[in-house]
């Protein structure tokens, strides 16, 4: 008996996986470099370096000195924005120190306060002549006295233990002041003669001395003592809270003293430091600043958002089609090794067959070439379930009642059933020559998994005639065969 048989062409299958595994290694290696960049780009985007922060600092402090915080602010937010870990704590706490200086010579002394709070978090973990000033800028903007106490006492033990002579007379001065408005004036004239001794001939720390002290005499009711310090003081060596604060230590005095007229005029000269204060001419410079600013930044996080959103869609992109790809190449590489089996099978079946006619049909029933055909049909199932058209069978296969099915798309899929199994429906019939063809085709419908409803709608055949050709088969085929086909033997 002369065997036809289908070959299918073979390629070199070692060849094509190394050039498929060298492109998948360059993609897999491109998506890599690629998200490595945009990391590294939206880490690096405007964050300067270390050496580039301090020259930054460094003309902010020079334009502030020059009496420019308006351009010295927008300098130092800039450098706030771009703060991150890799900056050191002590360039951290001298950017937000000077920003909430800048707010408290403005009198703003609420944001001032929310920058010298995180200066001095940040300064407890510096040394200890970076916490010294930050405890006594926390100290002039707070309001509760009970904290404002603890902060001048640390302050001022800090300040001694670094040798730091200002800021421990300036927190020990304001220590006995505040002292001395609990009450305690013993501990506070105390702390005040301590004082006295570190002083020396700095100017502004006798003036803070001289104030602790007239607070001290007139709670004393030692008003003639107090006047004379007042007296003393020069004028034009205070600062508007200076001046402020002597001429309500005179209206003080005066009030106590029943002097009414003396104490109205000293009332005047309050409101109008008040006024001045409060009609400082940079401050709508700093707020325009501040909304330039922060409109900037807005815009600047917003452009961020969305190039990193875009970098991610082009990553999730590329990675889909690397995964489709690596499946795509998979299902390549198992498909010649099919093929690659069912040549080797196809060959094997031309030996078999060669010996068909010489032997009995008894001799038949579990021969080799039972085993070899079932194999054949194994792995073209196999084939066919790597193939698109697989999934229409399955979507077809759901509908139990045969007039919702498909009848075109039942027939393409039968199609694609017969261009698959061509080649062992032609070596069933030569093998089993009572099969016919259409019981061949009926036997791969069955094998590939087409449910009695969807192959009666295939086919052109009712299920009665389906279930009668299957009882016909059976007969036909060795019981091996018709296991494979139709049992539970795969």
């Amino acid at each position: 008996m002369t065997c036809f048989i289908f070959t299918n062409a073979l390629i070199p299958v070692k060849e094509t996986r190394t050039l498929k595994m060298k492109h998948q290694s360059f993609y897999i290696t491109f998506i890599a470099h690629l998200v490595s960049t945009i990391l590294l780009l939206g880490a690096c985007s405007n964050h300067p370096d270390t050496s580039d922060i301090s020259s930054r600092l460094a003309k902010a402090e020079a334009i502030f000195l020059a009496k420019e915080a308006d351009e010295a602010l927008a300098i130092l937010l800039e450098l706030e924005n771009n703060l991150d870990k890799s900056v050191p704590d002590t360039l951290k706490y001298k950017v937000l120190s000077r920003i909430g200086g800048i707010y408290y010579a403005d009198f703003k002394k609420d944001k001032a306060d929310l920058y010298f709070k995180r200066a001095m978090m940040i300064a407890r973990k510096c040394e200890n002549e970076y916490l010294s000033g930050a405890l006594w800028n926390r100290c002039l903007t707070l309001s509760n006295n009970d904290s404002i106490l603890i902060l001048l006492k640390e302050c001022m033990d800090v300040s001694r233990q670094c040798n730091l002579r200002y800021t421990e007379v300036m927190a020990g001065v304001n220590l006995a002041n505040a002292y001395a408005q609990l009450g305690n004036r013993n501990k506070a004239l105390e702390l005040l003669d301590t004082m006295r001794e570190v002083i020396g001939d700095d100017r502004m720390l006798k003036y803070e001395y001289s104030f602790a002290l007239q607070n001290i005499l007139i709670a004393d009711k030692q008003f003639d003592k107090a006047i004379e310090l007042l007296d003393n003081q020069k004028v034009e060596d205070l600062n508007l809270f200076g001046k402020l604060s002597r001429f309500q230590n005179y209206f003080t005095i005066e009030m106590e003293r029943k002097q009414f007229f003396k104490a109205v005029s000293y009332r005047d000269s309050i409101d109008k430091i008040k006024n001045e204060i409060d009609s400082i001419e940079y401050d709508k410079k700093l707020l325009k600043i501040e909304s330039d600013f922060l409109s900037r930044l807005d815009k600047e996080r917003a452009y961020r958002k969305n190039t990193i959103l875009i970098a991610l869609c082009v990553i999730i992109l590329l990675v889909y089609s690397l995964f489709w790809r690596i499946k795509r190449a998979h299902m390549m590489k198992r498909q010649l090794e099919l093929n690659e089996q069912i040549s080797r099978l196809n060959l094997r079946i031309v030996q078999l067959t060669e010996t068909h006619d010489e032997m009995s049909p008894s001799s038949m029933g579990e021969g080799n070439v039972n085993v070899e055909i079932i194999q054949k049909l194994r792995l073209n199932r196999e084939l066919f379930m790597s193939s698109p058209i697989y999934g229409q069978l399955q979507q077809l296969n759901l509908r139990r009642d045969a007039d919702s099915i498909d009848k075109a798309l039942a027939k393409e899929v039968l199609d694609a059933v017969i261009g698959q199994f061509a080649d062992v429906c032609s070596n069933l019939r030569q093998l089993y020559t009572e099969l016919t063809y259409d019981d061949a085709l009926y036997c791969s419908a069955i094998y590939v998994g087409f449910t009695k409803e969807l192959a009666s709608v295939a086919i052109g055949s009712s299920e009665d005639a389906l279930r009668r050709r299957k009882s016909r088969i059976k007969q036909k085929l060795p019981t091996a065969v018709f296991e494979a086909l139709f049992g539970t033997k795969l």
